[in-house]
C-alpha cells in the first residue's frame, strides 16, 4: 500500500472519529465555586465525602460523582487551606493511596500547567474495570478524578482527558509559560 494510500486512510479515520465524538452525548459540567470543569456522560451529583491526608487526618471534601452502566465517574475535591497552595508531596501521597486500589499499567507524573504539580495513572481493579485517575493540586485545593470502567471505555477516556481547573473568574487556568516541566 503506498505512502499516500495510508496517510489517506489514516485521515478518514480520524475525520470519523472526530465526527462520531461530535454526535455523542456528552456534557460539559463546570463548578466555579470548586473551580473545575470536566466532561460527564450525564449530569452528575455531588455528596459531602471525607479524605484521608497525608498525615492520616480526615478532611472535609466534595464528591461530583456519576454511576451509570457500570461505570463511574468521580471528582473529588479537598480544600487545604493551612497546606502550601501547591504541593507535589500531597500530590504524591494522593495518588498512593489510588494506586492500592489495582495494578499500575501506567504512570504519568507531569504538571497540569507550570506550578501545577499532577499524576495520571492507568490502572486494571481487580473486578475486571480500567480506572484511570489524575491528582492535581492547585491554589490549596486538590484534585481527585476517577473514572472505573469497562477497559477502552471512551466515555472514560474522555472524562479523564477532560478534567479543567478553573481560576477565580472561572476561566481555564493558564498562567501563559507554555508546558515545562514542574
Amino acid at each position: 500500500m503506498s505512502v499516500a494510500i495510508r496517510l489517506a486512510s489514516a485521515a478518514l479515520l480520524f475525520a470519523s472519529a472526530a465526527a462520531l465524538a461530535q454526535t455523542e452525548s456528552s456534557l460539559l459540567y463546570r463548578n466555579p465555586d470548586y473551580r473545575f470543569a470536566v466532561i460527564f456522560p450525564a449530569a452528575p451529583m455531588s455528596k459531602d465525602v471525607t479524605f484521608t491526608a497525608k498525615d492520616g487526618t480526615s478532611r472535609p471534601a466534595r464528591e461530583f460523582y456519576l454511576e451509570q452502566e457500570g461505570n463511574r465517574y468521580s471528582v473529588t475535591l479537598v480544600k487545604l487551606p493551612e497546606a502550601p497552595a501547591v504541593d507535589r508531596d500531597i500530590v504524591v501521597a494522593a495518588a498512593n493511596e489510588l494506586r492500592k486500589k489495582g495494578t499500575v499499567r501506567f504512570e504519568f507524573t507531569n504538571c497540569y500547567d507550570p506550578g501545577v504539580p499532577g499524576a495520571q495513572l492507568n490502572m486494571m481493579e481487580a473486578n475486571g474495570q480500567q480506572l484511570r485517575a489524575s491528582v492535581y493540586m492547585w491554589d490549596h485545593q486538590l484534585y481527585i478524578t476517577q473514572a472505573s470502567a469497562q477497559p477502552g471505555s471512551q466515555s472514560a477516556l474522555q472524562f479523564e482527558q477532560s478534567i479543567t481547573i478553573l481560576d477565580d473568574k472561572g476561566e481555564p487556568l493558564d498562567n501563559g509559560r507554555g508546558s515545562p516541566p514542574c
